[in-house]
Formats: structure tokens, sequence, C-alpha cells
């Protein structure tokens, strides 16, 4: 397939930082973004910050980049779930019968629009039997006896609901796509899931890996994850 150009990525707005600014703490002191601002209006100033600038790329340009641009090293490909290695050299189309793009807030769940559908921020390649496996199960920390135990696990948590469990090296950034999604298209998460995500949000703080994901995402689309550009944003908000 060959890659559709693009119109100029729109830089996200910015808010000044403060001087005591330090990312990824959790410290609503060190938030870079809107620190004059609180409860409604913050969230409503975060929906217009992700939301400036998008581009609609396109279902099949949305999976061009993602699979030869934002999560192909060197021709290898590391799926989001499984931490499986598929080589796929970038211009080259995948097999879907080997990996697959997976929608970290589920379709079934979701907007549903051509948009929705085609942003980066949400979007991660994966094994297709695993993304099955996950369907539009909410996140979670299932008990044991697992119906799946690998670098995932999928079952029931204590409260009898199917939850899945990813791999312990992504539960952060899956959090804040989470956390995007919820602000962009002004979704709700349920408590249960949110504080898990909160807590990993915590445990797995944006790294230089995920920032470099998310200035490429915004190269190519246009707009901005505010919980990867200011990660103390996420303890403003006291439901998602």
């Amino acid at each position: 397939a060959t890659a559709q150009q693009n119109a100029p990525p729109i830089t996200a707005p910015t808010a000044p930082p403060t001087e005591s600014a330090s990312p990824g703490t959790g410290s609503q002191e060190s938030s870079l973004l809107f620190p004059d601002l609180k409860g409604a209006a913050f969230e409503q100033a975060l929906h217009e910050y992700a939301k400036a600038g998008q581009l609609n790329l396109g279902y099949r340009r949305a999976r061009e980049v993602l699979y030869w641009m934002l999560d192909n090293n060197s021709g290898v490909i590391i799926t989001v779930y499984a931490r499986k290695p598929v080589q796929l050299e970038p211009g080259v189309w995948a097999d879907s019968a080997v990996m697959n793009c997976e929608h970290v807030w589920p379709q079934s769940k979701g907007k549903r629009t051509a948009t929705e559908k085609a942003d980066l921020f949400h979007l991660r390649p994966a094994v297709p039997r695993v993304n099955s496996i996950r369907s539009n199960l909410p996140y979670g920390v299932p008990v044991p006896p697992y119906d799946h135990d690998k670098t995932y696990k999928q079952g029931r948590d204590k409260r009898g609901k199917e939850v899945f469990l990813p791999p312990a090296q992504v539960r952060g950034d899956l959090a804040r796509s989470m956390f995007y999604y919820a602000v962009r298209y002004q979704m709700d998460i349920d408590p249960v899931q949110e504080a898990h995500l909160r807590s990993w949000h915590e445990a797995d703080p944006v790294d230089q890996q995920e920032r470099d994901r998310a200035q490429t995402i915004t190269e190519e689309q246009g707009n901005a994850n505010p919980f990867i550009d200011d990660p103390a944003a996420v303890d403003r908000i006291s439901d998602f």
C-alpha cells in the first residue's frame, strides 16, 4: 500500500508551565496545563486541548502509520498484549492473520465515528487471537484460576466480572490512552476500571519512548494527548 499525503500537522494548544513543573510526579503542584482551572472547566479545557488540530487520517492510513512508523523498530513490531515480535518492513501491508489493530477503548463501547476509529492515540498492534480474547472486556485484575495466563491474563475479578489484565510494561501507557479517550470523546470510565487505570498510571509513568511515540502521532494526526504532555493532570480530574 502507498501512504497517503497528509495535511500539515496543527500543533495542539499549550498552557504556560509553572516554574516547579516536573511531569510524571503525580503532584498537582507540577501540573503544566491550565493550572488555574478546576473541575468541569479544567476537563473542558483538556477536551479542547486533545481535540485541537486533529485530522481524520482514515483507518487505512492510521494503520499504515501504526505498523510502519509508530511501533516499527528496524522491521520488527512488538504486539501490545502478547509481546510477540512480528517482522514487518515499512511499506509492506500487515497480514491480518498475523497482526491486526487493537482499539484500546473497544469499538463496541466507543463513539463509532470515522475519526475515533482512526485515532492513533488508542490504536495498538495486536495478535488477532489475543485481540479477540480481550474483545470489549474492561481492563482489570482477575483472580486465579485464569482463563488465559500468559504475558496477559483474562478471567474473573473478585466481583465475578470478566476482565483483561495487560502486561505490566504497557499498563501505564494504556491507562493514559483510556484517559485521553474519555476526555477527547467525552466518555465515562466505570469506577472499578478507573481505579486500576489510576494505579497503573502511577506505577508505570511516562517515559521517553512514550513521549517520542506521542510526538510522532502529533506530527501525523495533528493533536496531542494531554496526559502524556502533563501526567499530573490525571490527579486533577476526580472522576473520568
